[in-house]
């Protein structure tokens, strides 16, 4: 028998896991040489690449490091707050380094946060970023993590590598 899910937003594919880390330099180095996951893309996550932030529902400026590296089917980001507040910094006081978020792909974040609000969730924090990118943090306890819509593959910015 067929089940059917009474999902509103139904999820396709999970495309990336994030940590947010304190030094990720040194935690870029360690997947490297340990497990030999890289290279990575390394960004300055701030203006004015990301734009249009929100944290809580309010205008809000920061600016982080993050790094790419493909793993199989699935991205794993590196992010390290460096200055502002965000959802990345209150992790970090709260729990310390480790698993954040979980994202996923959709045609059109602001039509998915809608749904996902309306269902309950809130939005910690959003942004848009390159030409057409956005994304928004979901704020989904139930769920044991945040979940991230995101449009747009491409960030459009030239990254530093590593190694």
């Amino acid at each position: 028998m067929a089940r059917t899910s009474p999902a509103k937003v139904r999820v396709k594919g999970i495309s990336q896991v994030c940590l947010v880390v304190k030094d990720i330099q040194k935690t870029m180095e360690s997947y490297w040489n340990i497990l030999g996951i890289g290279p990575w893309d390394v960004y300055a996550w701030e203006v004015p690449l990301v734009y249009e932030r929100t944290y809580h529902g309010k205008p809000a400026w920061a600016r982080e490091k993050i790094a790419l590296a493909q793993v199989g089917a699935v991205q794993l980001e590196l992010c390290q707050p460096i200055d502002g507040d965000s959802v990345y910094q209150d992790f970090l006081m709260e729990h310390g380094e480790g698993f954040h978020h979980v994202n996923f792909l959709v045609d059109d974040v602001d039509e998915t946060v809608k749904i996902l609000v309306k269902e309950g969730f809130s939005s910690l924090q959003s942004a848009r970023f390159g030409d057409n990118g956005a994304y928004n943090y979901m704020d989904m306890r139930p769920l044991h993590t945040i979940w991230e819509v995101v449009h747009g593959e491409s960030i459009n910015a030239e990254p530093a590598c590593y190694p």
